[in-house]
Parts: C-alpha cells; sequence; structure tokens
C-alpha cells in the first residue's frame, strides 16, 4: 500500500470518521441540507429496477442511503471504501436490506469485469492526486457492464467570488492543514470532465448544480 494510502486509512479510520457526519451536516447546512443535496445530486442519475450499483468510495454511506430510498429495495447497492472506520459506521447505519458495504480499494476492487450496471463516485475523488484518480475510473470502467454508466459528484469552483469566498469559509479552505486544498485544486485545474474523458468513457457531460458549487460529470462505457 502506498503511503498516500496509508496516510487516508490511518486518518479516517481513526479520527475522520468520528466527525465526518457532523461535518456532513455542517458543510451542507447552507444548501438546504444534506439530505436534499445529496438527493437533488442523485435526481439526475436513471436508476432502472434490478440494476447493480456500486457506491465508490462510499465513506459513511450517506449517498447509499439516499440512492436506497429513493429506488425503495427495488436494485442491489454495495457500498466501497479504503477505511475500516467508514465502513463500520455505514454497516451500523445500514436498515436496507439489499445494501452492503466492504471495506476495498477503488483503485483495484474484487469485483469481476462489467459486474455492475451503474458506478456511482461521490465527493471523493478532490481527495487524491490525479494518477489515482485515473486509476479509479478506469477500475470503474472494467467494473462497469457494456454501456454501464458512471456519475461522478463533486464540488466544483463557482463562477461568483462571494460564492467561492463563502464556500472556501464554510469547507475550511483556508485551514492551513487541509489536505484536501492541494489536491482539489488539481481535479479543478485538469477538469473532471477530461478526467472521466481520459478514463476512456464517453458520452461525457457535466451538469453544474447549487450555483455552481457542486459538479456532476456522467460518462458511458
Amino acid at each position: 500500500m502506498s503511503s498516500d494510502k496509508k496516510f487516508y486509512k490511518w486518518f479516517y479510520d481513526h479520527i475522520h470518521s468520528h466527525y465526518y457526519n457532523l461535518l456532513m451536516i455542517w458543510c451542507f447546512f447552507p444548501f438546504g441540507g444534506e439530505k436534499k443535496v445529496r438527493n437533488e445530486l442523485i435526481s439526475v442519475v436513471d436508476f432502472k429496477k434490478n440494476d447493480k450499483i456500486l457506491d465508490m468510495c462510499c465513506g459513511t454511506g450517506n449517498t447509499t442511503f439516499a440512492i436506497a430510498g429513493k429506488t425503495k429495495d427495488s436494485v442491489s447497492i454495495s457500498g466501497i471504501d479504503l477505511s475500516d472506520g467508514q465502513i463500520k459506521i455505514a454497516r451500523n447505519n445500514n436498515r436496507f436490506p439489499k445494501v452492503n458495504f466492504q471495506v476495498m480499494d477503488a483503485t483495484k476492487t474484487k469485483y469481476l469485469n462489467g459486474e455492475f450496471d451503474k458506478v456511482i463516485i461521490p465527493h471523493a475523488l478532490h481527495e487524491m492526486k490525479k494518477d489515482f484518480r485515473i486509476r479509479v475510473l478506469k477500475e470503474a470502467n472494467r467494473i462497469l457492464k457494456k454501456a454501464g454508466s458512471i456519475t461522478v459528484l463533486e464540488m466544483d469552483n463557482p463562477p461568483r467570488l462571494s460564492t467561492r469566498i463563502l464556500i472556501g469559509f464554510i469547507w475550511f479552505y483556508w485551514f492551513p492543514f487541509n489536505f484536501e486544498t492541494p489536491t482539489r485544486r488539481d481535479m479543478l485545474k485538469h477538469g473532471l470532465k477530461e478526467e472521466v474523458i481520459e478514463a476512456d468513457f464517453k458520452n461525457v457531460s457535466k451538469i453544474n448544480m447549487f450555483n455552481g458549487v457542486f459538479q456532476i460529470v456522467q460518462g458511458i462505457k
């Protein structure tokens, strides 16, 4: 395991997982609350009955649960994350019979080629260096069925200066030890849509939501 992955795993296992859900309440509060934001972000995904879905880098499972609530057990959902601490919380909070969580490396999963109809990656790629982002996206491509879809939910760079300042304050961009700052800037510099294309997805599109604070990038295998 690389030093980057070791640090991520240690930090999320022993520190971040303990306050992550409280942090999400704080971060999404200005937009109407976490539940509203997650539901609106997944509203662009066309879920179909009997879909097999992977929530890649699922964290504590809040997007997984939003999908499960919307689909009403008509699909099966797997959530994976590198952090044991995050997955433990997700499992403890799981009330859905067709949802399961596993500790797994998103750059090299244990799934077969073409196993899933849809892959969702919620608010995780901005924490990674570019080579890891591309590896995760290419792994998503590998485990998707032909014509399967990827949906990446991420932060964006709002066009209005006042919005950027507000978001920077709320999301702790000013914090000197925020390890996400360089990777977030790098993701925005290279362009998430362009990186999804680089991972060999077709018909890639981008949707801006909440005045450009969030972006949704979708593509087809």
